[in-house]
């Protein structure tokens, strides 16, 4: 998502980020300052891990425990991930900022989801694929009044590509 947003800081090594705190995360030994909520762009692996304070979407997305040695890493498919995926702010921040590279790359609305594609799945979309992108953002664009070019409708594009099983899982 970093990547897909332009937001990805590709620097190697180097200071670990701290870990963005939510309001959830309180007890004895809560670091003094909260770290960005995009880890400042970089990959999780440069996220300092504090025992007492793990990130709630790394934790629904398997990682590991730092409270023992782990053998093999465990694999789910759990209802909280679909529901970070929807819901947390970091993923509809990014969201949007893929839309609105999208928009300032691609003028005409069939470029800009050829290119979404693209970057998300690195494939063209098939012609039904297309079809329904273009029958949502009509559809959506009558129901709000605005016209197809609005942001906010992009952002529920790239927001909904997100949220795919294609973009999810790794073939």
């Amino acid at each position: 998502m970093l990547s897909l947003s332009g937001e990805l800081d590709g620097t190697l090594f180097g200071e670990p980020v701290p870990i963005h705190l939510t309001s959830f995360m309180d007890g004895r030994g809560r670091p003094k300052e909260s770290g960005p909520l995009d880890g400042a762009g970089r990959r999780s692996i440069y996220t300092a891990v504090r025992r007492n304070f793990l990130s709630p979407s790394m934790l629904a997305f398997d990682t590991p425990v730092p409270f023992s040695t782990m053998g093999r890493r465990n694999v789910s498919n759990v209802p909280a991930q679909s529901l970070i995926l929807m819901n947390d702010p970091l993923v509809v921040e990014l969201a949007s900022k893929w839309a609105r590279r999208a928009m300032d790359q691609h003028s005409s609305i069939e470029s800009r989801i050829d290119w979404m594609y693209q970057t998300a799945f690195t494939r063209r979309p098939t012609w039904q694929e297309k079809s329904v992108v273009l029958a949502f953002v009509k559809a959506q664009a009558i129901e709000r009044g605005v016209q197809q070019g609005d942001v906010k409708l992009w952002n529920d594009v790239a927001h909904a590509l997100i949220n795919t099983k294609e973009f999810i899982f790794l073939r």
